[in-house]
């Protein structure tokens, strides 16, 4: 059985976790892992970690305990891992713990496999809606309830991101995306609980922007992206983004460079 055949087998597991969480959400313990000033990346909750160690007990039974582990939190068996595997396995327990610890709906669990070079595998469910995107060897289908998505008209000509300067960081795209008529605008500044996923799925906004992504859920819009067709911007340090390059900071660790994909 190869690896992307075992995370297909994993997937009923993936989903009871992310279940998991849900059923932990209601007065769920959190605090600050660090002090950044940047909410999204800083909180931390008891079901995040409580969820990656249940998904890592059952992972470490089969062969991608060979795989390079990315994880976000620091749990005691991330060490069973092989530091130095062929592949890279990224996984987010509960992406959007901002929002899941004030109760909101817009969390997932991600899981992501990749060889350094090519996305091979992508799953993200959201257990409050009971709905998953996947990317499987290039291939995107999706399953479950459609989150009801309530959002303003202009943002239909709106590139989305979370965090960066697109305006300064990639000035001439910046400008020649503005010039037909597209705008740039903050997740936050649109609502606090937000899918951002299924809205670019859904092409219900016009692109999404990731500068300096983290590892462990930042190539989620970039697998179905390509899955998908979709045009596709994107730069490293060096030229040419790469997965390869994996640099760390105070919220872990990250992709330097940047990705900008356009929905349609």
């Amino acid at each position: 059985m190869n690896l992307i055949e075992t995370l297909e087998n994993l997937e009923p597991i993936f989903i009871k976790v992310a279940q998991l969480a849900l059923k932990m959400q209601k007065g769920v313990d959190h605090h600050n892992k660090t002090n950044t000033g940047n909410e999204l990346a800083d909180i931390v909750t008891e079901a995040d970690l409580t969820v990656q160690e249940f998904l890592l007990k059952e992972i470490i039974k089969t062969d991608l305990v060979n795989c390079r582990l990315l994880a976000e939190e620091d749990t005691a068996l991330t060490d069973k891992f092989n530091s130095e595997g062929k592949y890279y396995l990224s996984i987010d327990p509960i992406d959007g713990t901002a929002t899941y610890a004030v109760g909101g709906k817009s969390f997932s669990t991600i899981i992501t496999l990749h060889d350094g070079k090519n996305i091979l595998y992508m799953f993200d469910y959201f257990p409050v809606f009971n709905y998953f995107h996947r990317v499987l060897n290039n291939k995107y289908s999706t399953s479950g309830k459609i989150p009801d998505l309530s959002l303003p008209h202009e943002v239909k000509n709106t590139i989305i991101y979370w965090s960066g300067n697109p305006e300064k960081n990639i000035p001439k795209l910046y400008n020649e995306l503005k010039s037909k008529g597209l705008n740039f605008k903050k997740v936050i500044d649109i609502s606090e609980d937000l899918d951002v996923t299924t809205m670019f799925v859904q092409n219900r906004v016009a692109g999404i922007y990731h500068e300096n992504m983290n590892v462990y859920d930042g190539l989620a819009d970039l697998s179905i992206a390509q899955a998908k067709g979709f045009k596709i911007y994107s730069g490293g340090l060096n030229g040419a983004f790469d997965l390869t390059n994996i640099q760390k900071r105070e919220t872990g660790l990250y992709y330097p460079g940047y990705y900008l994909t356009l929905s349609t």
